[in-house]
């Protein structure tokens, strides 16, 4: 069987979900010859939001120093035995098909991000509202995008090869916007694709990493986009590229 690993880091307080995203696991139509496995990591060692997962061997967990979440996804990385990488958080859930999707699309490319859904507390959905066309996706475009101060995906969605993942060494080390970190890594050095059917429901709520006004102190926010923007731009100029 081949398989992709999905990547999940959580901290004590924050494995509410947990149960919800397993399910959404659980219900993935995969083709014949592939799996899933699920590879949580605690962002700590209490071992609390273990308690939450099932007996279920596709699911590997770990727990370690608090580091943040960039740190607490590479040591998931570590156990992975997948060809391709999937990030999903803690909080989120896959849409029907999410997995089948990747799967399809990295057989052509090397990365792939895909469209999501928001979630409300309230319940109601909403659909990403810059999400760019369907297929390939232009060179240098999510760069570019950052460098304007947006970004028309959201990078949670990413999925590549385990061998490529590897080679950028993973999550860079930063407090937050990892995984755009890693988008635009992955876009310096390979080809990839944006799949325009919705493989995620985003949930929204107050708890959230993003939604604290401390993330998003001036300072502290801009020095993490320089940082991931000089490691893309660093990738470029050296003119290593994925074969």
């Amino acid at each position: 069987m081949r398989t992709i690993s999905v990547i999940t880091a959580v901290h004590n307080g924050g494995h509410q979900f947990l149960g919800d995203v397993y399910e959404s696991l659980r219900e993935q139509k995969l083709p014949d010859d592939w799996q899933w496995q699920w590879c949580v990591q605690e962002d700590g060692t209490s071992g609390i939001p273990a308690n939450s997962l099932p007996d279920d061997p596709r699911i590997t967990l770990g727990t370690g120093l608090p580091a943040r979440i960039a740190v607490t996804r590479t040591h998931a990385l570590a156990r992975a035995t997948g060809e391709l990488i999937r990030t999903l958080d803690a909080d989120d859930m896959l849409l029907p098909g999410a997995l089948e999707r990747d799967i399809e699309t990295l057989e052509r490319v090397p990365w792939c991000v895909s469209a999501c859904v928001d979630l409300h507390e309230d319940g109601s959905t909403a659909p990403g509202p810059y999400d760019p066309p369907g297929g390939p996706v232009e060179p240098g475009r999510f760069y570019r995008e950052v460098m304007e101060g947006r970004l028309s995906v959201q990078a949670v969605t990413f999925a590549a090869h385990r061998r490529l993942v590897l080679a950028l060494g993973g999550w860079q080390a930063l407090s937050g916007a990892e995984t755009v970190a890693l988008l635009l890594a992955a876009e310096a050095v390979a080809p990839g694709e944006f799949i325009a059917e919705p493989s995620v429901l985003y949930r929204k709520h107050p708890n959230q990493t993003t939604a604290s006004d401390h993330y998003w102190e001036p300072t502290e926010a801009a020095t993490r986009i320089e940082a991931l923007l000089q490691r893309a731009s660093a990738l470029r100029e050296l003119g290593w590229a994925w074969h």
